[in-house]
């Protein structure tokens, strides 16, 4: 069996000091222990930053679509946003107290 004491270990200590290269460091903290949010923190993403993909349209009530990669149907949640209607050609979303209509950007080759 072998012991090992500690008092004759050499222990090499290393630190890592992060450059957070001026972005937020992704490491600290972005709620207090009381639930308040600290500066720099976001309570969730900006409807400028939902991207719907596609739709799925059933006239039976079954739509699905495509919103930041998932796929969602209506009154899910998604990026913190409520899916309140998928339309043909739209989805209505609310975010907070504030309601949105989404459209699909147009891709390559799609009529203007």
């Amino acid at each position: 069996m072998l012991f090992f004491d500690s008092v004759f270990a050499k222990e090499k200590k290393e630190f890592f000091v992060y450059d957070s290269k001026g972005k937020r460091d992704p490491f600290s903290f972005l709620v207090t222990s009381d639930g308040v949010l600290l500066p720099g923190a976001r309570s969730g993403m900006e409807i400028k930053e939902i991207n719907l993909e596609g739709i799925m349209w059933d006239e039976k009530g079954k739509s699905v679509a495509i919103v930041n990669g998932k796929l969602v149907k209506e009154l899910d949640t998604v990026c913190g946003m409520r899916i309140l209607k998928i339309d043909k050609e739209s989805v209505v979303i609310k975010n907070k107290d504030k309601v949105f209509t989404i459209m699909p950007k147009k891709r390559r080759g799609d009529a203007k």
